[in-house]
């Protein structure tokens, strides 16, 4: 049997092809990804779909290109230069790159550039959904295809799908900026594994969630559209055996002595990027002459060998970048240079594979400035070239790596005088001290390398659709509901306990608005109008509050999570003999925190207090409810309290009553055969653990519970009972 492909789907496909007389040389690229993807899978596994990196000067030429690709599984997306232009280009890299590089005042907007944009991650999608084999999964890569998981999710729900964002997200106060920030999200939320490099990077895509889509978030994971999504940080590694092996070479070593043969009396400080802003290169040199400065004693026995590789010198930023560059290195030259010694030497090329590890070898000091940065693999493959030869690493806060590289001399690339200072240091350190950092690195680096980043991120797809399977099994589906309603209308003595704030009606920013609509009136009464059903509204809400919207009918009532009740006679009659002197205590603090929070109110029931935060900031809200939460819990045991984490309201009542136990008095009375109870949030899971395991529970939110089944929205508890009691 075929094993099912595995489709990754990138900007670029990892090739480049080549004209030379007339003929296409096509060469391989030597990319982490493509390393790590190929190091993980068999070559025959996987199916690569991109942009081929040429457009092609006719339809003959283009027919080549697919034929010459096809053996080696690669499927071209062919842009024409129009797309080039305005796709990545225009809105991934005048857009999307400075906005999350955090340069927004580079950020150039244009129509053309994001219709261009759509309708590219649209020829994408069509080229996906073209692979006429079953897949594994696709694994979509980076910016420049922020709506393609939702556009495959869209043509096929069925589709495993995760995304990696190669770069740095933004916080969302940035991000708001973009005019399409609504639809980037949603296009990503179309992937089941969401991944980036950082921590903080993920937390940045889920506050920008919260923010724009209003829905609720763990720290890893979210529910959009019926879906529960993961996001998680997956920091990227080099093939780290392929640099110890290359840099132990003898060809290697003597490159590294040659370099060295030039520099016999001095320190080498060596950078390797590419031109972008986001690499803090004016950051480095405005350091490095402060370090002049301020170390005079170190004049013409050190030298900063600065490697930029060419990339976009002819957009006016990257331009004027390179201009400035020249312009500081020169000032530095030209005022502490002399015959014998050019403290800075700058070379705007790309060195091959070899000569780069020789360089690495050959090094005293790598020093990486980036004022921001999604990973910085320089970092990586210096320490991994490392292992025969001593070397510091000068890294700033502000690349990924320094999350994991925590051995690096961490610097802020903002502060002159620190970066300067870090320099010394590093010249100033003994070789015990280097070899003790370096081998803690090489540890990080050797095991969180780049087969790891791919298994790691592949094992979490697999075990996140394995848990979307099981969440959909206890999905109320056609199946399930036929089930319910036949043992409905087998039954005698059916029993309903029904949540009321997010079950019957939805939630409201002022709870006195979600008041009962004459759709659940008619709704409720249908239900009892069945002389075989019982029905017992039971709640957090006040006795005043369901008595004012339910007395006079003919249901049961149970307000403040089981201290009041009307059953069994409708009279309303509460739980004596309850502990109230702990109230003034937790009041008074609830207050403080309602005070320093706009928008947080108190609410007080006879016997249990609830601190609301619907209104307040989002972010805010949640931190001040973990504060409250925090001041109260040594609290709970001394006065016997039970503190419930709601749907944003902080309660706090006594451990004697809960729905729960409220519900299982309820149902040893009336005897039922047929036991449905249905709620939304925590409060609602005594009510499930409690009850006898017949009970057909069911959670509104896919939420983990102790309830057998669940329902997406409110709204959808409401189509549920109706259709349940139809005759």
């Amino acid at each position: 049997m075929k094993k099912k492909k595995k489709i990754i789907i990138s900007n670029r496909l990892p090739i480049q092809i080549e004209r030379k007389k007339e003929k296409l040389i096509i060469k391989p690229s030597a990319g982490g990804l493509a390393t790590g993807l190929n190091s993980a899978f068999d070559s025959d596994e996987i199916l690569w779909v991109g942009w081929p990196g040429i457009v092609p000067k006719d339809a003959e030429e283009k027919e080549k290109i697919v034929e010459l690709l096809e053996p080696m599984s690669l499927l071209p997306v062919f842009l024409s230069k129009d797309e080039i232009r305005n796709f990545y280009e225009g809105y991934s890299n005048e857009v999307l790159w400075p906005i999350c590089h955090y340069q927004p005042s580079y950020i150039h907007f244009d129509r053309e550039y994001w219709s261009t944009y759509v309708t590219v991650n649209k020829k994408f999608c069509e080229a996906a959904l073209s692979i006429d084999q079953l897949s594994d999964f696709i694994w979509v890569q980076d910016y420049q295809l922020m709506l393609l998981p939702q556009l495959l999710r869209a043509a096929n729900q069925t589709l495993n799908i995760g995304y990696f964002h190669h770069i740095p997200f933004p916080s969302e106060e940035l991000f708001m900026n973009i005019p399409q920030r609504k639809e980037l999200v949603e296009g990503l939320l179309g992937a089941d594994l969401i991944g980036f490099h950082t921590f903080a990077d993920s937390q940045n895509f889920l506050n920008a969630c919260k923010k724009i889509l209003h829905v609720s978030s763990g720290y890893n994971q979210l529910k959009y559209k019926d879906r529960h999504i993961f996001v998680e940080s997956f920091p990227m590694g080099i093939d780290f055996d392929k640099f110890v092996q290359v840099s132990h070479q003898p060809k290697i070593q003597s490159i590294a002595s040659q370099f060295r043969s030039h520099f016999p009396d001095q320190k080498i400080i060596i950078s390797v990027d590419r031109l972008d802003y986001s690499k803090g290169i004016l950051e480095r040199l405005r350091a490095f002459l402060t370090f002049l400065e301020k170390y005079p004693e170190w004049h013409t026995k050190v030298v900063l060998y600065m490697l930029i590789v060419p990339s976009r010198d002819k957009v006016s930023q990257y331009k004027k970048l390179k201009d400035e560059i020249n312009r500081k290195v020169s000032e530095i030259n030209s005022i502490y240079g002399n015959l014998s010694w050019t403290p800075v030497l700058y070379f705007y090329k790309s060195l091959p594979f070899e000569e780069l590890v020789g360089l690495y070898v050959a090094s005293d000091i790598c020093m990486i400035t980036s004022t921001r940065d999604w990973m910085n693999l320089v970092s990586k493959e210096y320490i991994a070239s490392k292992t025969l030869s001593k070397g510091v690493l000068i890294l700033s806060e502000f690349a990924g790596a320094s999350k994991e590289l925590v051995d690096a001399l961490i610097i802020n690339p903002y502060n002159r005088t620190e970066t300067a200072d870090s320099i010394y240091q590093a010249l100033k350190m003994p070789p015990e001290e280097i070899q003790e950092r370096t081998d803690a690195n090489i540890q990080i680096i050797q095991k969180f390398n780049v087969q790891h980043w791919v298994q790691l991120f592949t094992n979490r797809l697999a075990e996140t659709k394995a848990i979307q399977r099981d969440e959909w099994a206890r999905r109320i589906s056609d199946k399930v509901f036929s089930s319910i309603s036949e043992r409905y209308s087998k039954s005698s003595n059916r029993l309903f306990f029904l949540d009321y704030d997010g079950t019957l009606v939805k939630f409201q920013n002022h709870a006195q608005k979600a008041t009962p609509t004459t759709l659940l009136y008619n709704l409720l009464d249908n239900i009892i109008s069945d002389p075989l059903n019982t029905l017992v509204i039971i709640s957090g809400r006040s006795q005043e509050s369901l008595s004012s919207w339910f007395d006079g009918r003919s249901y049961y009532l149970v307000a403040e999570h089981g201290i009041w009740s009307n059953f069994p006679n409708f009279n309303w009659s509460y739980k004596k003999g309850l502990a109230l002197h702990w109230m003034p205590e937790v009041k008074k603090l609830m207050e403080k925190l309602a005070d320093q929070t706009p928008g947080a109110f108190i609410e007080v029931k006879p016997y249990s207090l609830a601190w609301h935060y619907r209104k307040v900031e989002l972010g805010l809200g949640e931190l001040k409810a973990t504060e409250l939460k925090e001041i109260l819990n040594p609290m709970l045991n001394d006065y016997g309290l039970q503190l419930l984490d709601g749907n944003a309201v902080i309660e706090v009542k006594n451990t004697e009553v809960n729905k729960g136990k409220a519900a299982l008095e309820i149902a040893g009375h009336i005897k039922a055969d047929f036991m449905l109870a249905i709620g939304d949030d925590i409060t609602d899971e005594d009510l499930f653990r409690y009850l006898p395991q017949s009970t057909i529970s069911i959670k509104v939110g896919g939420n983990k519970s102790a309830a057998k089944y669940y329902l997406d929205e409110q709204e959808d508890v409401l189509q549920f009972l109706n259709q349940l009691i139809i005759k």
